[in-house]
């Protein structure tokens, strides 16, 4: 359960089109310290965007993002078009919020422990013995020090998975960030992803996290959002939103899943 008394992350009315189309009409979302928040809603609804906006890696057209109480700083060019106002914010920000996508994204000619430690040393400058340290403690967390020497083309896609997870770990971020871990994975391969997730929350990180796993959403997090067409349909803690299911769209979209 959160802690803290300020969110660690606070969205405020954001909004992201693509040409002409909105994808998100206004999200607003608070995270505090030890939060697990999982965001379900169909394909299109419009999570990884949001995620992606969160992270800078698409920037809003509108709305704030604030980051363990600093604002991300935003500047409209001639055009209107919203820009980040600090290139030197954004990269700190963007350290702070760990992002794990579905598709992995360790770069594959480097060894797992070379993928670990790459951004520690030379975005954050921290001494690389420090380091190396750090990441074998992380590999061994989720399971993967025995393969600290190989390279990702030698790992199966869970393998893979966890390594990124240690690699978003690495980084100390405040929050880390979730795309569908596990959508890219075989099935039989998703539960050690899911192992990792729950001891994290365990630990009492603080998780955004985008998936169609249920049971994760219904027994791991302690808030659900549920997004439909760009905005937040509903949101509650697990009981308040498998049980009572007030959203019509919503326990539609759960028989969708069963």
């Amino acid at each position: 359960m959160a802690t803290g008394n300020e969110p660690v992350l606070q969205i405020k009315h954001l909004r992201k089109s693509f040409a002409n189309l909105e994808v998100l009409k206004g999200i607003s979302l608070d995270a505090y310290e030890g939060d697990v928040v999982s965001i379900l809603g169909a394909s299109g609804s419009g999570k990884s965007t949001f995620l992606r906006c969160i992270n800078l890696l698409e920037t809003p057209d509108a709305g704030e993002i604030c980051v363990a109480g600093e604002p991300v700083a935003f500047k409209r060019r001639h055009n209107q078009q919203l820009v980040p106002a600090d290139r030197r914010q954004i990269d700190r920000i963007r350290s702070e919020l760990g992002m794990v996508f579905q598709s992995f994204g360790l770069w594959s000619h480097m060894t797992v422990l070379q993928n670990v430690i790459e951004g520690p040393v030379h975005v954050q400058k921290r001494p690389r013995v420090e380091c190396i340290g750090e990441a074998e403690q992380l590999l061994e967390k989720v399971g993967m020090i025995d393969k600290r020497n190989d390279y990702p083309a030698f790992l199966s896609g869970g393998q893979q998975q966890r390594v990124a997870i240690a690699r978003a770990l690495a980084m100390r971020p405040k929050v880390i960030l979730f795309d569908e871990p596990t959508s890219a994975l075989d099935p039989e391969l998703v539960g050690e992803v899911l192992k990792v997730m729950r001891a994290l929350a365990e630990e009492g990180r603080t998780m955004l996290v985008v998936t169609h796993e249920m049971g994760f959403a219904r027994n791991v997090s302690n808030r659900v959002v549920f997004m439909n067409q760009g905005l937040i349909e509903a949101q509650g803690t697990p009981d308040e939103m498998f049980r009572e299911q007030h959203s019509e769209r919503f326990r539609k979209f759960i028989l969708s899943q069963a």
